[in-house]
């Protein structure tokens, strides 16, 4: 009579649909390999409400589940399902709100909080870290490790974690179940903004929905323009703006007012602005300075040449040989230097000249190759398409859109079919026509321009 009733109690609550507890995952998606699951991170909530997490084993069969083994917290449980309320795995969600299998770390932060850092690279793998900020991790076993945060990934997977708080903790990124930060993700951007920003200034913005006053920040290493700013309201609260979501701002430096307009990807000075046109300095000028690119070409060619002499005259006085290197990099044409260089790694028995300078314990062979590579490299640069750009400005008709590129050395020619499409102009006898076709009266030559268009 007692096995029957233990019996009866035993298919009642356990077979009871009413109380046996069930998977919040579907039981097919855990791994199933004779009669249990592969261990995985998940959670346990007791009859008492308590929740537990860490990872989980489930005994039995995707139709029936016999035992829930849990390992956290510095326990191992085997849990009959009668003693649980419910259990499953962890999840994170995915962009399009549907669970995925955690088989990593669950990261609790948005992954733009994390900033990573180079590293370098070690035994052929990239390493980056994370820029250290109080957080926590959760391992696996359920300790808890508060303080600041680092992470660390070699080609792009997390491999490592620290944590520096009263004691400093570190390891394997496979011991973790949880991790992130404690700080708020708008601290961070605040953060990051004070970061970037350079000197701010008493200034305003133009938005769409209309102008606000506060400081100015430009982030740039030019001085006409820069491609984002950083604005500080009157509370201290910093915001970006690049140029497509801003159309000016203007600052106040030295008791003088500059302003700045939006410029294809830039936020370009204001020189001029009338009704018709407006005049600022090209930030992306096309047109080469062939003066200036010549002689710098030509002087960045002879100091390395002489350069690479020297360096051929020092390696045999240090070493007591006489050579003849220094005098044939002085007069011999590059495809001469090619062959010598070449000719002088084959004798050595290497393939190329970087193997020979890798592997080479000739210090001397070693020094004239680089001399015959610093000579190519001048003749290179002299020979190089590159070049140095004239200064442009660029007129804006505000109403057709049209663009007219004016620079100083063509200056008259290029300010031609604006000039002669003013009739105020046309009118001017030859003297006075004159001063507006000088590059010195630039501004006032725009002012007479714009009240006539």
């Amino acid at each position: 009579m007692k096995q029957l009733l233990s019996l009866f109690i035993f298919f009642f609550v356990f077979s009871n649909p009413l109380l046996a507890q069930e998977s919040t995952t579907p039981l097919s998606d855990y791994t199933w390999k004779r009669g249990k699951t592969a261990a995985e991170d998940g959670y346990v909530v007791l009859k008492s409400g308590k929740r537990l997490e860490g990872v989980i084993v489930l005994k039995g069969s995707e139709n029936t589940v016999e035992e829930v083994i849990f390992e956290g917290e510095g326990k191992k449980i085997e849990f009959p399902i009668a003693a649980l309320k419910s259990y499953g795995l962890l999840r994170k969600i995915n962009a399009n709100g549907q669970s995925t299998s955690a088989n990593g770390p669950i990261n609790d932060s948005p992954e733009s909080m994390y900033e990573w850092r180079d590293m370098g690279v070690v035994m052929n793998k990239k390493i980056t870290s994370t820029q250290p900020r109080d957080g926590y991790v959760i391992l696996k076993n359920g300790t808890r490790y508060d303080g600041l945060l680092k992470l660390r990934r070699k080609d792009g997977v997390l491999s490592n974690y620290q944590v520096k708080g009263d004691k400093r903790y570190k390891g394997d990124i496979s011991e973790v179940a949880r991790y992130g930060y404690t700080v708020s993700e708008e601290s961070v951007v605040q953060e990051n903004l004070e970061k970037q920003a350079n000197k701010f200034y008493p200034g305003s913005i133009q938005t769409k929905t209309g102008m606000q006053e506060g400081e100015i920040s430009t982030v740039s290493n030019q001085k006409f323009y820069s491609n984002k700013i950083i604005f500080k309201d009157d509370k201290g609260a910093m915001t970006e703006y690049v140029p497509s979501t801003l159309t000016s701002f203007s600052q106040e430096i030295k008791g003088k007012t500059k302003k700045y307009v939006a410029y294809k990807d830039t936020f370009v000075q204001e020189d001029f602005s009338g009704d018709t046109f407006q005049l600022f300095r090209n930030p992306y000028p096309t047109s080469t300075n062939k003066f200036l690119t010549g002689l710098v070409k030509e002087t960045v060619a002879i100091g390395t040449n002489a350069a690479a002499q020297g360096i051929a005259k020092k390696d045999a006085k240090k070493n007591g040989y006489e050579t003849r290197m220094d005098s044939i990099i002085a007069n011999s044409p590059p495809e001469d230097l090619i062959g010598i260089r070449d000719g002088l790694v084959k004798l050595s028995g290497y393939t190329t000249a970087e193997e020979l300078q890798e592997k080479s314990d000739n210090e001397s062979l070693k020094n004239n190759i680089n001399a015959l590579n610093l000579a190519l490299a001048g003749y290179e640069v002299r020979n190089s398409e590159g070049g140095l750009y004239n200064k442009e400005w660029i007129i804006l008709n505000k109403k057709s859109g049209e663009e007219t590129v004016i620079y100083k050395a063509k200056y008259k020619t290029l300010m031609e079919p604006l000039l002669k499409g003013c009739y105020e102009y046309l009118s001017l006898d030859r003297g006075d026509q004159r001063s507006y076709e000088k590059w010195s009266n630039i501004e006032q030559t725009i002012k007479m321009l714009d009240g006539c268009y």
